[in-house]
């Protein structure tokens, strides 16, 4: 090879990296920037007149089709109803969302508001939580908590009180509450200063709530349900179909929190204060691998007496593990599913995916293979007996209600567990 050839090479090399390195930038700056600033949810003056559709005015929401997407998105819906919607950092796998509040002082990991009647009601605003946010200095999170409480001061126009401890809380919680004639405000976190031991902060979350609407998520204590409002919530269709109604969506979005984001959907059917970020502590889970199914049912068997529930494996992973053989015949298990559907319980299901055809089938773009945790909430009698299992994901809208045979549930089931008022 000549001198002048390698150096014709060398500079046609050059040329093409620069180019490529032009189109990377010209792609970047064609992409819109995602970003949303969330003032206007505590706006207490007129957030709480905001209609869905009025929402959808203030902030672009995220389209199922694309193609018809003319502005970039900015919250997601997280049902069919449009009674939820759910701002997220990552609302997207591959693009993070700038999300901020007071003045883009603050940044803001997720929130989400909340409809009654067709009007904004409550609002949980996440500041930090270890899952989506990483660990966190100390100095850093003090820091945080004290710059939104001094916004919180100047926009409510009243001092805030130091909240107790609610005993039906799932874990150590410290709080602070305002409250005025517009809204009832709650700013939380875990207790990471507790005496002789080391806990990390986990979690930083507002809740804010219309007049009137203050609930148990709010502190207020509540007895819990009972069997009788639980059965009220069955519907039973013409068709066969047996379900459970008002089971809330929570959408774990990018995070292994199947397992948390499964429980608190629960708790907030029973009505206990316990979000996702809580579980996750709870249960030891990590953000990108997941729960262990034998930690989480220890976990949960041990929290049971504090909310005067009674926690029970019907399908027990321990056993089927050791012994290498279900101790649950395919009979039982679909009578288990029509005996506590029938009472109104929702059952945790831990499963293998991936390995039965469901509808609607798995999205391509999430989770399609290994472990995970979904709720078990119906099931449909077809005319030639053969049963199918109603079931619902934490991965938001179009996951509320979805099916699968019976038997292919048995076969890919690893755990089955009831979470029920005692006496049930």
């Amino acid at each position: 090879m000549s001198f002048r050839f390698l150096m014709l090479a060398v500079a046609s090399f050059g040329t093409a990296l620069l180019s490529l390195v032009a189109q990377e930038e010209q792609r970047e700056r064609r992409a819109p920037e995602l970003a949303a600033n969330l003032d206007a949810l505590i706006n207490v003056a007129t957030i709480w007149t905001t209609s869905s559709d009025g929402l959808e005015m203030l902030y672009a929401p995220k389209l199922d089709d694309p193609k018809q997407q003319k502005k970039p998105p900015q919250f997601e819906w997280m049902n069919a109803e449009k009674s939820r919607a759910r701002f997220s950092r990552h609302m997207f796998s591959n693009v993070e969302t700038k999300l901020t509040m007071f003045g883009g002082s603050i940044k803001v990991e997720e929130a989400v508001l909340e409809f009654v009647n067709g009007k904004a009601a409550k609002t949980t605003i996440s500041f930090y939580n270890r899952g989506d946010s990483g660990d966190i200095e100390v100095k850093d999170f003090d820091r945080i908590f004290k710059t939104i409480g001094q916004n919180l001061g100047q926009v409510l126009k009243v001092s805030p009180k130091r909240q107790i401890n609610s005993t039906n809380a799932a874990l150590p919680v410290a709080g602070w509450m305002w409250t005025s004639p517009q809204a009832t405000a709650l700013l939380e976190y875990n207790e990471y200063n507790l005496p002789g031991k080391v806990i990390k902060p986990e979690f930083l979350r507002l809740k804010l709530a219309a007049p009137g609407q203050s609930d148990y998520t709010m502190g207020k204590m509540v007895t819990g349900v009972q069997s009788m409002e639980l059965i009220k919530r069955v519907t039973k269709k013409p068709d066969g179909e047996v379900y459970i109604t008002g089971v809330p969506m929570v959408d774990q979005g990018q995070k292994g929190y199947c397992v948390a984001a499964s429980c608190q959907r629960l708790f907030e059917y029973m009505r206990i204060p316990c979000d996702q970020h809580e579980m996750a502590q709870l249960v030891s889970v990590d953000a990108e691998s997941g729960a262990n199914v034998f930690g989480m049912q220890k976990s949960l068997a041990k929290i049971d007496q504090r909310f005067k529930v009674a926690f029970k494996p019907l399908v027990n992973p321990e056993l089927y593990y050791n012994n290498g053989k279900r101790r649950v015949s395919e009979k039982e298990f679909m009578n288990l599913v029509k005996e506590y559907v029938n009472k109104g319980v929702p059952l945790l299901w831990a499963l293998e995916l991936g390995k039965a055809q469901e509808d609607p089938p798995l999205p391509g773009s999430g989770q399609t293979r290994g472990g995970h945790m979904r709720m078990i909430i119906g099931y449909k009698l077809e005319k030639n007996q053969v049963m199918q299992i109603l079931f619902t994901d934490s991965w938001g809208a179009g996951h509320e209600l979805k099916r699968m045979r019976a038997y292919d549930a048995y076969d890919v089931t690893i755990g089955l567990y009831s979470m029920a008022p005692r006496g049930l």
